[in-house]
């Protein structure tokens, strides 16, 4: 049997594990189904889940943008904005995915199954479609219950103790020495279009200061500035200026 169809016989146990029942069954099923499958199942697939994935990326950030805001009255924007990123990106929503144990029942080409690369980006995406059937199926509030119910002990983890803005303080410190900010100029991009890494350089004052390398733009540019922040010893000087 192809694993399609072997994915409809377990849309019920898929159920289960999230707690909702779906009205519309193709919607809870499209959000498994990955670009790479459908290339090579034409014959009994059409659709994939990027426009899914499109929704949920919205709605989940709406939702994690109102619950900082009511959780976290004294923070600035800023600091909302730096946390929310924090558990919104790639990696976080990988492993969402993979605390539902969901990653198992997603439909890859063969290519995909068995690539060595980890598979954050695939993950990451897929779990935004899951969020996005869910709204559409059930609508805002049952997809905040969603989260909140299956990730909010893990969100307060992440809001007590937020990694530092690498780009923020690396701005931060351009601005005050130098009067601009670092430039950041992507070096290298390689991979299929879903599954590109990114090879990121940061310049502090016209000279390359930073690295950094990841699954998007962004990612990468945050390990640059990571890099940049260690390369200019910026802990020791913000803890001069205690």
């Amino acid at each position: 049997m192809n694993e399609y169809y072997e994915l409809k016989d377990n849309l019920s146990k898929i159920e289960k594990i999230i707690k909702i029942s779906f009205t519309n069954k193709d919607l809870l099923l499209l959000s498994f189904v990955h670009r790479s499958f459908v290339n090579e199942n034409k014959k009994i697939v059409l659709l994939h889940n990027e426009r899914l994935e499109f929704l949920g990326d919205s709605a989940l950030n709406l939702i994690i943008s109102t619950y900082l805001y009511k959780k976290l009255s004294k923070h600035t924007e800023g600091e909302l904005s730096h946390i929310r990123s924090r558990l919104v990106d790639g990696s976080s929503c990988a492993k969402y995915y993979e605390i539902l144990g969901l990653e198992k029942y997603m439909l890859l080409s063969r290519g995909e199954k068995e690539a060595k690369r980890g598979k954050i980006a695939i993950y990451s995406d897929a779990f935004e479609a899951l969020v996005g059937a869910i709204y559409l199926d059930k609508g805002i509030e049952i997809c905040q219950k969603f989260l909140l119910d299956n990730f909010s002990k893990l969100f307060d983890e992440m809001c007590l103790s937020p990694e530092i803005d690498y780009k923020g303080k690396l701005q931060e410190f351009c601005q005050k020495k130098y009067q601009k900010p670092p430039e950041y100029k992507v070096l290298k991009e390689k991979g299929p279009q879903h599954q590109k890494i990114f090879q990121v350089a940061v310049f502090v004052n016209d000279k390359k200061m930073g690295l950094g390398i990841g699954p998007s733009k962004k990612a990468a540019e945050q390990i640059a500035a990571e890099d940049a922040y260690n390369n200019l010893n910026l802990k020791n000087i913000e803890d001069d200026n205690g």
